[in-house]
Order: C-alpha cells, then sequence, then structure tokens
C-alpha cells in the first residue's frame, strides 16, 4: 500500500506535472453544439488527454472546461490557439499544473463486510474521504484531492472489494487568473 498524501499537500500530480502536464481551460458557449465542436477539435489534433470535465461557469450561458493534457507547453499554447478558432469558444487559455490547483472527486462503491467495515472506516478516515451513502450491501466513498491522492486512495481501498468507482476528471485553477477568464 502506497502512503497516503496529506489533503492539500500536493497541487495535481507531481510525477505527471514534472513530465509536462498542462491544463487548458476555455469559456465556452453552453450549448451542445460548442462542446461538440471542441471534442471534435480535440480528437482532430490528437491531444495526449490525460482528463476532460465540463461544467458552469460563474456567468450564466457559459461552461468551463478543463482539459488536462501531458505535454510540452508550446503543444499547450497551440491547442489554445485551435479552440481561439472554433465558434462558441470564448476564451481559452493554458497553464502548468505546477502553477496551479488541481482536484478531481471520486465516487468509490465498496462491499461493506461486518468484520472489516472497522477497518475500512479507517482508511476512509485517514483520506479525509466521507460516506455519503450506507446500505447493508454497499457502502459509498466521496474523496476529493489531487489525482495522485484520489488515486492513492482508490489504491487504498482496493482491499475491501471495490464494486464501482466514478471519477469526475480533473478542475483546475491558475493561482494567477487574468481576470478576463474569471467571469
Amino acid at each position: 500500500m502506497s502512503a497516503p498524501l496529506a489533503p492539500g499537500a500536493a497541487v495535481g500530480n507531481p510525477t505527471v506535472s514534472a513530465a509536462g502536464a498542462h491544463a487548458v481551460l476555455a469559456l465556452i458557449d453552453d450549448r451542445l453544439i460548442t462542446l461538440n465542436r471542441v471534442v471534435g477539435l480535440i480528437r482532430r489534433r490528437n491531444l495526449p488527454v490525460r482528463s476532460v470535465s465540463v461544467g458552469p461557469a460563474a456567468a450564466p450561458g457559459l461552461s468551463r472546461l478543463t482539459i488536462m493534457i501531458q505535454s510540452d507547453e508550446a503543444a499547450a499554447a497551440r491547442a489554445v490557439q485551435h479552440l481561439d478558432k472554433v465558434v462558441g469558444v470564448r476564451e481559452a487559455s493554458t497553464f502548468d499544473a505546477r502553477d496551479g490547483v488541481t482536484r478531481e472527486l471520486a465516487l468509490i462503491k465498496l462491499r461493506a463486510r461486518p468484520d472489516r467495515y472497522a477497518e475500512l472506516l479507517d482508511v476512509i478516515q485517514l483520506y479525509n474521504a466521507a460516506v455519503v451513502d450506507d446500505t447493508p450491501l454497499a457502502l459509498v466513498v466521496e474523496v476529493t484531492g489531487s489525482d495522485a491522492f484520489v488515486l492513492s486512495c482508490l489504491r487504498a481501498l482496493e482491499r475491501f472489494e471495490v464494486l464501482d468507482v466514478a471519477r469526475s476528471g480533473v478542475v483546475a485553477l491558475c493561482t494567477h487568473t487574468p481576470p478576463e477568464m474569471l467571469s
């Protein structure tokens, strides 16, 4: 079992960041056709995507798209240039994952055997995870942190019969966000 990371200690995955992980952020129109165009661009350009997540932006009618790519700075900048040309993309930017905060959420469904329940709760507490559903047959745990932290928690929980896992994908904020990206 790998040692857990402190919840706030890691920003992104240190292994991935050192190798060149970049976050590409885009504010897009909240329309399915815009999302389809962006995904098509990512596919056509064959970007080395590690994670994609999309959700509502602060401004109504816009969605915030976060794409984590494993690349050098030049490739990330080219991705932003291509995104800026897509109809419906209001703004795009990139930053090195080490220059911001990245987080992921995972829901993990486990078999809750009574003879190992206390041990399971100890592991959950070690990772500052939360039990969000508890039935006689299964337990659903929520864990949030860097992708390395979430992966570490998943590995620690493998011995308890993991039934299902749902991961959100990484969301990211640059610690030096330009004012125009805040809307």
